[in-house]
This record gives structure tokens, C-alpha cells and sequence, in this order.
């Protein structure tokens, strides 16, 4: 079930990055920029550790069959 939900999870990170990346200038966007996609990046990271915890421990209460 875990394995399911990060694998979906993923697969809308790599389809936000495929269509956000025509955004991107070729010219270069700083330092502040690339902080920005950082944490971006950080925080998806963290949102999809988190639901992969709650749905291991909703398991494991069986709240989850």
C-alpha cells in the first residue's frame, strides 16, 4: 500500500517537473530562484514522507484494510 502511494506520489512530482520546466530561463534565475526550487523540492520530499508514515501507522491501527 505504502509502495503504491509513493509510487503515485513520484510519478506527480516527475509530471510536475515535466511541465514546469519550459518555465525555466535559460538565462540563469539567481540565487533566490534556485533557493526557491529547493525548497519546493524539499517540501514535496517531506509531504510524501509524511503521508507514507500516516498511511504505515493508520495500517497498523487498521484504520486502513
Amino acid at each position: 500500500m505504502i509502495r503504491t502511494i509513493n509510487h503515485c506520489i513520484l510519478q506527480a512530482v516527475a509530471w510536475c517537473q515535466d511541465r514546469l520546466e519550459p518555465l525555466h530561463d535559460e538565462r540563469g534565475g539567481g540565487r533566490n530562484t534556485d533557493e526557491g526550487f529547493h525548497i519546493s523540492a524539499g517540501a514535496i520530499i517531506a509531504g510524501t514522507i509524511a503521508a507514507g508514515v500516516g498511511a504505515f501507522i493508520a495500517k497498523k491501527l487498521g484504520a486502513l484494510q
